[in-house]
């Protein structure tokens, strides 16, 4: 039995479906799935993500699905009415700044029953899970803690509901500073920010180096001191062809991530992003003189690696397990086990 945590899926639903193969998710009831919010938008099936996570939502009682910001923003754009043309700020900067139109286009061409009830199923969604594992206690939520034991005033209430859904937490920051009630928790996991944005707070605090220009390494799950972001951007999957080179690198960092909370280990799946270098190749190819290598034979019996140093690289490079001084056989094996030149061009 294993409890799992998937957040903002954004149009990923190939990925979302092979990452619950991945993990072996057992429909029986013996696991647990909790799916924190933002399930539609910048991926190209989006309102198809959309409503595989309403299916599982109505068939399976242990999966679980909250609500995101992107969930908000579509549910609010249906109730107010929004048509092409009209005047709404808030409707505009979901289909546009937030890539909501692929999704608004595709519900438009439902029928009407089925609009009407993937908006009350919108309205229904949770904003936030208390989930027991083991002797940990975790708050589960998009953004930030929502607490529904807690008591507030209707204006904060309010503000509490937009912060489970937009509230970025700060690198050191602790969710539950604030939290007066009976539980206790032990640690929050949430989406929403995409994991990066963390590990580059700790490249500034820490004084770590960049990425070189064109480098890309794919997320991972932030791990903070008391909470852990599992948006590992599968929002950009789609956007390799993106006009901008750095949402084009956002693209092959993307990955779907995937936590198992018994444990916390995390599980990922990506897509298979190949970017050719242009290459120019010359009119005429130029000649090439190979150098002449010596005879083996001259080789001394026993060569000391840290005498030359082109030699002491190719074995720190080939880690080979052996000790540093070698015979002219062990010699010979080692280069043809690494695959590499004995020497350099024009060196005896």
């Amino acid at each position: 039995m294993a409890t799992y945590a998937i957040s903002d899926l954004h149009g990923a639903l190939d990925e979302f479906k092979a990452l619950l193969k991945k993990i072996e998710f057992r429909y029986d009831g013996s696991d647990s799935l909790y799916l924190l919010g933002d399930y539609g938008d910048w991926g190209e099936k989006s309102l198809e993500t959309i409503r595989f996570v309403r299916e599982l939502d109505r068939d399976y009682p242990f999966v679980h699905v909250l609500m995101g910001n992107h969930e908000l923003m579509f549910l609010t754009t249906i109730l107010s009415g929004y048509k092409e043309g009209n005047e709404d700020i808030n409707a505009e900067n979901w289909l546009f700044t937030n890539h909501g139109l692929r999704t608004w286009k595709d519900f438009l061409a439902l029928e009407e029953e089925e609009k009407k009830d993937l908006a009350l199923w919108l309205h229904g969604l949770r904003l936030s899970e208390t989930v027991k594992v083991g002797e940990k206690t975790y708050m589960l939520a998009h953004a930030y803690p929502y607490f529904y034991d807690r008591i507030e005033s209707e204006e904060e209430g309010l503000q509490r509901r937009v912060d489970a859904l937009w509230r970025r937490l700060m690198l050191r920051e602790d969710p539950f500073a604030e939290y007066d009630g009976e539980e206790h928790y032990d640690m929050f996991v949430c989406g929403h920010t995409i994991t990066d944005y963390y590990f580059g707070r700790l490249r500034l605090e820490r004084n770590w180096p960049y990425r070189k220009p064109g480098e890309y390494v794919r997320n991972r799950i932030f791990r903070g001191e008391k909470f852990i972001d599992i948006d590992c951007g599968a929002k950009c999957m789609d956007m390799i062809a993106d006009s901008h080179e750095f949402i084009q690198m956002a693209a092959l960092r993307a990955q779907l991530a995937c936590l198992r909370l018994d444990d916390e280990k995390g599980f990922y799946v990506h897509r298979l992003h190949v970017r050719l270098p242009e290459v120019s190749f010359p009119m005429r190819v130029p000649e090439v003189s190979l150098p002449n290598l010596p005879n083996i034979q001259s080789i001394p019996s026993r060569l000391n690696l840290k005498t030359v140093p082109y030699l002491e690289e190719l074995y720190r490079l080939a880690n080979y397990p052996g000790h540093q001084d070698m015979s002219v056989e062990e010699l010979q094996n080692f280069f043809i086990e690494a695959g590499v030149q004995l020497f350099k061009s024009g060196e005896s």
